[in-house]
């Protein structure tokens, strides 16, 4: 709780679902902001429906959402043509409490599944670890669909203008990223030039 605490009071992430959401969407040229407005919201999850963005060079219409943690809301997933749906949503291990309320708002087809390793996009480890590590990506234009800490080491995956891996190590109590971009790391890769011990880069990729 101390931690969540420090953590909340040194990173000022986006306060308001629709900041949170903001703060990945990009207007087209001729708007000053996209238009964002809240569908359904619970304690820890908002799905908003958004107008006017550009992603990767394209203008976009869909839904996004956007959970709350320690520093604030991040967005957690997208889709540029519509509404999310119900598998894509469920892949981030929502509670069934917070999902009941946010399924009404989804697309129930079954397109555009996460399959193997990509059907599992929830964050792995303490509360306090996920969200210090999600807050050292706070102000870049990414969304960060999820967290996996490892001991003391982490994997953020995330996407936006392309998509890429970030990794995190702790030490003395302070996580910093060692290595990351565009593209997929392999845990021999991790294991060679980083020294992530093999079993952890395992761990962390599931691959």
């Amino acid at each position: 709780m101390i931690a969540a605490l420090l953590l909340a009071a040194t990173v000022a992430g986006p306060q308001t679902p629709q900041a949170g959401a903001l703060a990945f969407l990009k207007p087209m040229p001729d708007r000053a902001q996209p238009a964002v407005r809240l569908t359904v919201r619970t304690p820890r999850y908002a799905l908003l429906h958004y107008s006017g963005a550009k992603i990767e060079g394209w203008p976009a219409t869909g839904q996004i959402l956007v959970e709350k943690f320690a520093f604030g809301w991040q967005a957690i997933d997208i889709n540029i043509i519509g509404a999310l749906t119900v598998c894509s949503v469920r892949a981030h291990q929502i509670s069934q409490q917070d999902f009941s309320r946010l399924r009404g708002a989804l697309d129930a087809t079954r397109h555009d599944c996460p399959s193997g390793a990509d059907s599992d996009q929830s964050d792995f480890g303490s509360a306090a670890d996920v969200s210090a590590v999600r807050a050292l990506m706070v102000g870049k234009p990414e969304i960060v669909p999820f967290v996996r800490v490892v001991e003391n080491y982490a994997y953020a995956a995330w996407f936006g203008a392309g998509s890429g891996e970030n990794f995190y190590k702790k030490t003395a109590g302070v996580w910093k990223m060692f290595a990351g971009g565009g593209g997929a790391y392999q845990s021999s890769e991790l294991h060679k030039q980083y020294g992530v011990p093999l079993s952890i880069a395992k761990a962390l990729l599931r691959r």
